[in-house]
């Protein structure tokens, strides 16, 4: 069991590092952001969505009815982090395409939560959008689905 597991975690790490050599130095800038955001959100450090959203932001996945704004991404985001905790987390990039100023990340994730006493596996798919701006890249739109 514990060599399968090394053997998963090897494996990750091999596909990320993979991803980032066939990647331009717009794409692994992009990455970076994406990955940057995943460790803010998951460390709760304040600094998801502000810092990483664009203020013309919005999102939608499976899981709300409708689309929601930065305002409300960053609302709902604070809400999480008060009832349940990222205990581990690992990205898969897919495709990372670069066009002027905008982006599109496409990866998939897989994550362990903890809220209360349970602990829950999520696993999804996402499209996400980034325009380059005066302060770094920023995500314009975030969409998720389930595999």
């Amino acid at each position: 069991m514990k060599r399968t597991i090394i053997a998963l975690c090897l494996l990750g790490l091999t596909s990320a590092a993979l991803a980032a050599n066939h990647m331009s130095e717009d794409e692994q800038a992009v990455w970076a952001v994406v990955a940057a955001s995943w460790e803010a959100e998951s460390s709760e450090d304040g600094s998801w969505p502000g810092d990483y959203m664009h203020d013309s932001g919005v999102s939608w996945t499976d899981e709300w009815p409708g689309v929601r704004d930065a305002e409300s991404v960053a609302s709902w985001s604070r809400f999480g982090e008060q009832r349940r905790q990222t205990l581990n987390y690992e990205l898969f990039p897919h495709r990372v395409v670069v066009e002027g100023d905008t982006a599109v990340a496409m990866y998939s994730f897989v994550q362990v939560v903890q809220m209360g006493e349970d602990y829950e596996r999520e696993s999804s798919g996402l499209v996400e959008t980034l325009v380059r701006t005066d302060d770094g890249w920023k995500f314009l739109a975030l969409t998720g689905f389930d595999h």
